[in-house]
């Protein structure tokens, strides 16, 4: 029989740079306002200063979490044949 490429295996890598682009996108969406923060232009007391380095936490927290959206897929992917009999 002949081999040829898995429908599955394709769609699954073709979700995974979906996935990736949106992974770049959410990475930055907390940049700004921790920078902000940190700069003192927003807001400026002690209360402020623990603010923003919640803020900071929270972001790195958010970013991990990001990073890990494709674990699974690309766990999947491991386990899908690239090919399959026809």
């Amino acid at each position: 029989m002949a081999e040829v490429t898995n429908p599955l295996y394709s769609h699954l890598t073709q979700l995974l740079t979906r996935v990736h682009k949106v992974q770049d996108e959410l990475r930055t969406k907390l940049d700004n306002p921790t920078k902000n923060m940190a700069g003192g232009g927003v807001w400026t007391s002690p209360t402020a200063q623990q603010w923003g380095g919640r803020l900071s936490d929270q972001r790195n927290k958010y970013n991990s979490a990001v990073d890990r959206l494709d674990d699974e897929l690309v766990a999947m992917i491991a386990r899908t044949p690239e090919n399959s009999s026809r």
